[in-house]
């Protein structure tokens, strides 16, 4: 029995004067210092997995100070828990604390910036904030042939047609106002997949097609500007007039005898009259009968050209010819 007490004694001295305790080792380096030639150096195990309280695993907190954070093994449920809702990754720097990366108790994942950021009217599950380091939202390596972002969309059972739901896959952002986004959908068909370029209307609140793709067509809903060139390999098919730069179009009006009149030309939708002119349509001897007083553009309207010409002949119709230069001018 004494022996027993003074084995006691000296390991308790021991410990006293290293201020170190070892397990598994006899010159521990840290308070405790763990040596294992197992495959786990420590086991911690709760009292008790039915009660929220006795399963926890590690306790942390600072030196006098009653608030805690807490880690646990709950089950299967909720298996790893830190602060009983959230997990935060912060970083010091120059006396800064800096949140690198946070989630919250909805399961949102926050990387640079603080929680408060996620008070945003569009809900993501992962937040990339402004306040983050790098320069880029996101760089995506992929070995060939595998895709760098593979987005899947759900049609839902709130529509009564799924294969016509158009499911958004990429939208663009200004700022706080909607900008433009990127849908697909299987409008006719599943076989028959569509991709669509759709820009935000703030009269309607809405989004409009503006570029489909499909494996049949490719249709432009709305004004397309090319600034480089266009090659196109195969045949170009258009219900309505094609207009290359600049066009040319023109009226004819058969004037009467000793007749003035003005006679306008207008231009496409979309451009305006850069130029143009009027005379005598077959410009012919009779060309002489026809008088010009007025050439140029239509002081309310810079779309069209306007032309006022007299017919000075007493006994013979004379036909006149109005053109107009029209362009794209930005």
């Amino acid at each position: 029995m004494k022996q027993v007490w003074l084995f006691v004694f000296c390991m308790a001295a021991t410990a006293g004067m290293a201020q170190n305790v070892g397990i598994g080792t006899s010159s521990p380096q840290k308070k405790l210092h763990v040596v294992s030639a197992d495959s786990i150096a420590l086991q911690i195990e709760g009292a008790d997995l039915s009660s929220s309280t006795a399963a926890v695993g590690i306790s942390l907190r600072p030196t006098n100070n009653v608030s805690f954070e807490w880690m646990a093994l709950r089950g299967r449920d909720d298996a790893f828990v830190i602060n009983s809702a959230r997990l935060y990754l912060n970083r010091k720097y120059n006396n800064d604390i800096r949140t690198v990366m946070f989630v919250d108790e909805l399961g949102q994942v926050g990387i640079g910036g603080t929680e408060a950021n996620l008070a945003n009217p569009v809900l993501a599950k992962l937040n990339i904030l402004q306040n983050g380091f790098s320069g880029n939202g996101i760089y995506l390596e992929a070995p060939y042939p595998y895709n760098g972002l593979l987005i899947r969309g759900l049609s839902s059972s709130l529509y009564p047609n799924p294969s016509a739901q158009s499911i958004s896959a990429i939208r663009f952002d200004y700022n706080q106002s909607p900008n433009s986004r990127i849908t697909m959908e299987n409008t006719f068909q599943p076989t028959t997949p569509r991709m669509n370029i759709e820009i935000y209307n703030p009269a309607t609140y809405d989004y409009e097609k503006a570029f489909t793709i499909s494996t049949t067509y490719a249709s432009v809903t709305k004004t397309l500007y090319v600034d480089k060139s266009l090659t196109v390999t195969g045949p170009i098919y258009a219900n309505g007039s094609i207009f290359a730069g600049v066009t040319r179009p023109f009226v004819d009006v058969d004037m009467p005898t000793n007749y003035i009149a003005e006679i306008f030309c207008a231009c496409p939708n979309g451009l305006k009259a850069i130029g143009g002119g009027g005379g005598h349509r077959d410009y012919n001897t009779a060309a002489q009968d026809i008088k010009i007083n007025y050439s140029g553009p239509d002081p309310g309207n810079d779309s069209r050209w306007k032309v006022i010409a007299t017919n000075t002949n007493t006994t013979q119709l004379r036909a006149v010819r109005v053109y107009a230069i029209c362009a794209a001018i930005q």
